[in-house]
């Protein structure tokens, strides 16, 4: 049979031929597949990613970068390699709040069956193909599974940790190895600046039969730049490998209208300089990406992948005061804005619609960063002319450092510059039947209230025969259906039945404007 450290170097060195192909380090690591990333996001930019590595497929590059995320993500990805063989990567994160973000990742590669030969014990020096006979075949593969954990440790500085179990077959041998990558990603004090360091495979050597490979280390560090309003992302990255040359990269993405991601990168490491490209497409909570990456003589690779991301930071936006007044010296309506990762906030604006068919904004207000916690509107339109009477609807819209936008529920306002209209009845209940006039004791009123913007304070006034005030009842808030008089005075007198009493109900609603209702009178007698 042939020597095992030949086959272990077919089965795991042409993964890695286009990293160490005429190296002085050729051969001398082994589970060469952890080299070849994940996803053709980072693919297209040239893997120029561990000042980025701001989604799922990032795991692969810097653990930490997940920390930068505020949803969590699955992610797929199909690579067809060099000669027949495949690549397949799962990764998926998911938000821990404030505990961090924990993810993992599955990797597999496939190689295609290689013909398994045995000594026939014939030495034919003109005719080497006699020595050996075919014994079937087998097919080598290479598997990964991760899991990842990322939080922060200090303002802007994040940390990472990505723990490897990894497994490589061929033929009748199998054999495992553990691995860990550490990561750090610092938002630096530069507006829209990451950088990023990451330390990969640090673990077990692999063995196979009495031979060891260590694992390929590698030392990345790089950075991350958005720029043009967010729109153009550049990275520019660094790596030192143990079993290579050092590698420098460079790669870009631009943004256009949050739907299409066109994107290049440059890959130098003095054998091959490959540029790469690929494109992203995006709806809503769905992402399609696509590279491209040409190998000279070696063919090129071509890579796909699609993402799902699930969850969004929280954007809410609440009336504290729902109305708005320009009558006298006015009322501003009162507005709250809470967010779960404010200091992730790139951008953000409050619209205010009006009620019309198709609605129209009458007012906005916005601006960048962290938003303000109260947004207050005086009532007034674009132009400072006082809106209309009726009803308006506000929502929250943000956009984040992580790309998405995120918008709120809508709130409903209303502009009024009118006092509020009120009545009060005596219901039927206290009404005698056989003696129109008449109310028993205890006397209950219904208040009406004329729908609009709601009371913030009521009073009701029972009225002696000589027309002064005998009792008050007071409330704050909304009114019950029924206010009850017991009779009593507001000294604990008692009335005197038979006797003409009147009553009348006054409202001060949010805005501090005052209706009084119309006095009703009545004849108080006890059952």
């Amino acid at each position: 049979m042939f020597k095992f450290h030949a086959l272990f170097a077919m089965a795991f060195g042409l993964s890695g031929a286009a990293f160490a192909f005429g190296q002085d380090d050729v051969g001398t690591t082994s589970a060469a597949f952890l080299k070849l990333g994940s996803g053709a996001r980072p693919e297209a930019m040239g893997e120029a990613y561990v000042g980025v590595a701001d989604d799922a497929a990032g795991i692969a590059f810097n653990p930490a970068g997940m920390a930068l995320n505020l949803n969590g993500e699955l992610a797929a990805s199909h690579t067809v390699w060099f000669q027949g063989m495949s690549y397949e990567n799962l990764n998926g994160i998911v938000s821990l709040g404030d505990g961090g973000m924990l993810g993992a990742t599955f990797d597999f590669l496939s190689i295609p069956a290689i013909q398994r030969t045995v000594a026939t014990g014939i030495n034919n020096p003109n005719d080497p193909s006699q020595n050996y006979t075919v014994d079937g075949s087998f097919s080598p593969y290479d598997m990964q599974v991760a899991v990842a954990y990322a939080r922060p440790l200090l303002p802007h500085l994040l940390g990472g940790a990505n723990f490897k179990l990894i497994n490589q077959d061929i033929d009748t041998q199998s054999t495992f190895g553990i691995a860990l990558d550490l990561g750090l990603m610092w938002e630096t004090p530069f507006k829209d600046l990451t950088a990023g360091l990451a330390l990969q495979n640090m673990g077990t050597p692999i063995k196979l039969e009495s031979e060891a490979f260590d694992l390929p280390f590698v030392v990345r560090a790089g950075t991350g730049f958005r720029t043009m309003g967010d729109r153009l992302l550049l990275s520019l990255e660094g790596d030192v490998p143990a079993d290579n040359a050092p590698v420098v990269a460079a790669g870009a993405e631009y943004n256009i209208a949050d739907r299409f991601y066109p994107r290049v990168g440059y890959r130098y490491n003095s054998i091959f300089n490959p540029w790469t490209m690929g494109f992203g497409l995006q709806y809503e909570e769905w992402g399609l990406d696509f590279s491209v990456v040409p190998y000279g003589e070696l063919g090129t690779t071509y890579r796909a992948g699609i993402n799902w991301r699930f969850g969004q930071p929280g954007a809410t936006l609440k009336a504290r005061m729902p109305y708005a007044s320009t009558m006298g010296v006015g009322k501003d309506a009162v507005l709250d804005i809470e967010m779960n990762a404010p200091d992730k906030v790139q951008a953000w604006a409050i619209y205010i619609y009006d009620s019309g068919r198709p609605a129209r904004v009458v007012r906005a207000f916005g601006g960048s960063g962290i938003p303000d916690p109260t947004v207050q509107w005086d009532g007034r339109l674009k132009d400072g002319k006082p809106a209309p009477e009726g009803v308006y609807w506000a929502i929250l819209t943000s956009r984040y450092t992580t790309g998405q936008i995120v918008n709120s529920s809508y709130v409903r306002l209303e502009v009024t510059n009118t006092v509020p209209v009120v009545d009060l009845v005596v219901d039927k209940v206290s009404l005698n039947p056989a003696a129109p006039g008449e109310a028993f004791v205890p006397t209950a009123f219904r208040p009406v209230h004329k729908p609009g913007r709601g009371i913030a304070e009521w009073k009701l006034e029972i009225l002696d025969p000589q027309g002064k005030v005998f009792r008050t009842l007071t409330g704050e808030g909304a009114m019950p259906e029924f206010l009850v008089w017991d009779g009593k005075g507001d000294l604990g007198d008692e009335l005197t039945s038979a006797q003409v009493y009147s009553a009348r109900l006054w409202v001060k609603d949010p805005l501090g404007a005052e209706g009084v209702s119309p006095v009703v009178s009545f004849k108080a007698v006890f059952r």
